[in-house]
Formats: structure tokens, sequence, C-alpha cells
């Protein structure tokens, strides 16, 4: 992303789901807080993760250009559940902003790239997106995936982000 398109990029990789997934979030929080005010000048986060999946469902990759690419897809925390409305301890004032980036996202990836993407995922919770008005949470692959899948799909996404960033898209 910094080399081929001049976008200065900042990669964190604490891992807060080591021994359990339960209040992932919430420990990733304060350091991702931390992180945002020592660089006030940072526009887009972007949550990685690998999906967990029924390996039944066989695995979520596809050849694109010869190289075999993981499939992913975006993730977006509402704030909001069916049964209870709104979730006011974890309001999100980013919501919209959030949302509108990820379907950039989703409609670029289709326009260049069909078929990589899976569905945009919308789940009640917050997932930490209240942090900055461009966060996208992307699951890349799932845990059957290989590095090199994983690896090969990080290029498409960094192409989305440029095309979606500099308003390049949609023409």
């Amino acid at each position: 992303m910094q080399n081929q398109y001049g976008y200065n990029v900042l990669h964190h990789k604490g891992q807060y789901d080591v021994k359990t997934r339960d209040n992932a979030y919430s420990k990733a929080l304060p350091e991702i807080q931390k992180i945002l005010e020592e660089n006030p000048t940072i526009q887009v986060v972007i949550d990685l993760h690998r999906d967990g999946i029924d390996e039944s469902a066989g695995k979520l990759v596809m050849d694109l250009d010869g190289r075999p690419t993981a499939r992913f897809m975006f993730f977006n925390g509402l704030s909001y559940v069916n049964d209870l409305g709104s979730i006011d301890y974890l309001y999100n004032p980013y919501l919209e902003e959030n949302m509108a980036f990820s379907f950039q996202m989703q409609l670029a990836a289709c326009e260049y790239y069909p078929g990589l993407t899976r569905r945009i995922y919308l789940k009640g919770y917050r997932y930490n997106m209240h942090l900055a008005e461009k966060y996208l949470l992307i699951e890349l692959g799932a845990q059957n995936n290989t590095v090199e899948e994983a690896r090969n799909a990080c290029y498409p996404i960094a192409h989305l982000l440029d095309v979606v960033l500099s308003g390049e898209g949609g023409e």
C-alpha cells in the first residue's frame, strides 16, 4: 500500500484473542485508542481477521489471475439488536460512515474483482468501529486458508482501498 499507492501505513500486530476470543475487542480498545491518539492523522483503521467457518463449507478461495486468493468479507457492527433496539452503551457516532465505507469497498470489489468478496455481514455490536469514520473490519479467508492465499488477497484489498479513497471507482 505504501510503496505502490503512496499511503503511509502503520501496522499494529497485537493479538487479542489468542487464549480466548472472549472480550477481544475490549482488550484491543485501549491499544487502538492509544495508537490513534499518538497518530492523529490516521484516516483509515483496518481490523483484519480470519473468519471461523464450518470446515464442511469448504475453503474460501478463488483463482485470481492465476493465484489462489482468499475470499473476504466486510463486517459491520450496528450497535443495534432486534430484541432490544439501540445499544446505547455501545453508541457509534460513525455508524453511517463505517457502513458507507464498507459498501463502497464492496461495490468496487464487485466491479474490479467479481466473486472475491462475500456478503457484507451485519452484527449487533460495535466492534471498536466507533473509533474512526473509515473503520473496516475484514474477515480475510478462514482458518483453513493458507498464508499465501491470505497474502494474495491483500493486493486487491490495497487496490480497492486506493480506488475508494481516491474517488476513482464506479466510472
